[in-house]
């Protein structure tokens, strides 16, 4: 089964990610731990590592550009694994904060009382 690799959410700040450099190709072998590419947030440059054994067969952003966190980046599976149906619902991950409910108080009602 292939499993998608997503743009990570290296820094509390991070929005998006550039793909600085592919240390694999599409067709190549990927072991579990070794490192995929280097990823530039705002903050640094990090090392990413494969956490899946498999071929790598799709890369779904070019080096030097840049994607949101959530993004579909790689997709690692069997050699020959029909991917297509993920790589065409490539939509990011985008996690919604709930709108806060208000709740409207009703105005108070002033009673009138009798004068004595």
């Amino acid at each position: 089964m292939a499993e998608v690799i997503n743009m990570p959410r290296l820094s509390d700040t991070m929005e998006e990610g550039t793909l600085a450099k592919w240390f694999k190709k599409v067709g190549d072998t990927v072991k579990e731990g070794e490192i995929l590419a280097e990823i530039e947030t705002d903050k640094a440059t990090m090392e990413f590592e494969s956490f899946y054994d498999g071929v790598l067969l799709h890369i779904g952003i070019d080096e030097g550009s840049t994607a949101p966190v959530d993004s579909i980046i790689a997709i690692i599976g069997s050699k020959g694994e029909d991917i297509s149906e993920i790589v065409n619902n490539d939509t990011p991950v985008v996690k919604e904060e709930p709108a806060p409910v208000v709740k409207e108080e009703p105005a108070p009602v002033a009673k009138e009382e009798p004068s004595s």
